[in-house]
């Protein structure tokens, strides 16, 4: 590091070996780091997968890489750290992925990640570690569409204007937390370019959206129901139209900002220029800590309902439509964990995205205490869990995937699981409520 504490080099033991044990007559004592260390050496950021780490790493020959925030080193993983999560068959999907020259092929790639999701669950890991292998080849796919279609703008004479932008996916995307059946939520984030560029830069990206939507939509990733795309003018603009659009959220918290916001906030950057993004959630922390009354809101609407589980500890299932007698592991439990630790986690400014990273640094900040941290945790993984393995099932019989399920066609373990699981998620509903609502309402 030098003064500033900036990285500016790093040595290895092979460079050690190379440069002083492996030339007789030298003096350690006389050798400096900078003598012996690489100068510039390529950084990943904490965001990155651990897959596409290791898929660069592999690339390039390198059996370790700094991990570097903001211009700050924060940490160092090595090819053996990696090696422990390695997924020989996701590897190969990624290197599938980037090598396909078509939306045919792409959605084939697709309807292969239920064997995929099966292979990893049989191996008994987590299932958030599973929806993050996952999430890596869905994240691989969308940018491989994105590639594609970019690629056809250009061969149909469309000029991209000449700014900085950034493509971002949002809501389990960009937590990383991923299943089976995903759809769409994604956006566009431009630098403040001057008002008069505004014709050219939508003669280029809107039509550019339109393709890109569908695409994704062909290659196995349904348009969001809910018009949360590209597609939509309200989901791209300038920084500054971000900020106004998340001021506006914060200052004036009605029920569909809030949702639109509980989706927004969980975003990540796909494509494109990174610092926009990084600098947007720095704006959002911002609007977060000026209207103090917005978390409040966010905490009333999120928190109305109840976990699905009543007197005795009895299931509160469906009473009518095509869910009748089932519950949904989403809407029930896990919806309500997502939520309650992003609304902490936006107080504390805590810049991770996956659920589980937020509860860490929560924890060590001792909003939480070690015991409820891993009651929350034991309880996400169950209805992680449960989900998959539900999903999977699902789409092995020719279904649509989905989060609901009959609590009575499982296991009497399972169920007591299940009953701990949202027990947990009660009790972290009431201490959001507690926290939030202290001196208001």
């Amino acid at each position: 590091l030098d003064d500033n504490k900036k990285m500016v080099g790093i040595v290895t033991c092979k460079d050690i070996i190379a440069k002083v044990v492996a030339i007789e007559g030298t003096d350690p004592g006389k050798i400096t780091a900078e003598q012996l260390m690489n100068h510039n050496p390529p950084t990943m950021t904490p965001q990155t997968f651990m897959y596409e780490a290791m898929a660069y790493m592999v690339g390039h020959h390198l059996k370790h890489l700094p991990i570097v925030d903001d211009d700050e080193v924060v940490g160092l993983i090595s090819m053996s750290d990696l090696m422990r999560y390695r997924s020989q068959k996701a590897m190969l999907m990624i290197g599938s992925i980037e090598e396909t020259k078509t939306l045919d092929g792409l959605a084939t790639i697709h309807s292969t990640l239920l064997r995929v999701a099966n292979t990893l669950l049989s191996e008994n890991r987590s299932a958030p570690e599973v929806m993050e292998i996952l999430s890596y080849i869905h994240h691989a796919i969308i940018k491989r569409t994105y590639t594609l279609c970019w690629q056809q703008m250009l061969d149909e004479n469309y000029i991209a204007p000449t700014i900085r932008h950034c493509f971002i996916i949002m809501g389990s995307g960009g937590r990383r937390e991923m299943q089976l059946g995903p759809d769409q939520d994604n956006g566009f984030i431009y630098e403040d370019f001057p008002d008069n560029m505004q014709g050219e830069v939508d003669a280029f990206f809107i039509p550019f959206a339109e393709k890109l939507t569908h695409a994704l939509d062909a290659v196995g990733y349904p348009l969001c129901e809910g018009d949360i795309m590209a597609s939509n003018e309200a989901w791209r603009g300038r920084s500054l139209d971000w900020r106004q659009r998340i001021e506006d959220w914060a200052s004036n918290p009605e029920p569909f900002k809030v949702r639109y916001s509980s989706i927004f906030f969980d975003f990540t950057p796909l494509v494109g220029d990174t610092s926009l993004a990084h600098k947007l959630q720095s704006d959002v922390f911002t609007a977060v800590r000026n209207y103090p009354g917005f978390l409040y809101n966010v905490m009333k609407l999120n928190l109305t309902h109840k976990v699905p589980i009543g007197l005795w500890n009895k299931f509160t299932l469906e009473k009518s439509g095509e869910n009748q007698g089932k519950l949904s592991l989403k809407k029930g439990g896990l919806v309500y964990i997502v939520d309650c630790l992003r609304m902490f986690a936006l107080e504390h400014e805590i810049r991770s995205l996956t659920t589980m990273e937020r509860l860490r640094h929560l924890t060590e900040e001792n909003v939480f205490s070690a015991e409820t941290a891993e009651h929350i945790r034991i309880a996400f993984e169950a209805l992680c869990f449960l989900r998959m393995r539900n999903e999977i099932n699902l789409l092995k019989n020719g279904q649509q995937p989905s989060s609901y399920i009959d609590p009575n066609t499982l296991s009497r373990s399972e169920q007591d699981l299940l009953v701990s699981a949202f027990q947990a998620v009660s009790k972290l509903q009431s201490a959001t409520r507690n926290h939030f609502g202290k001196g208001l309402g």
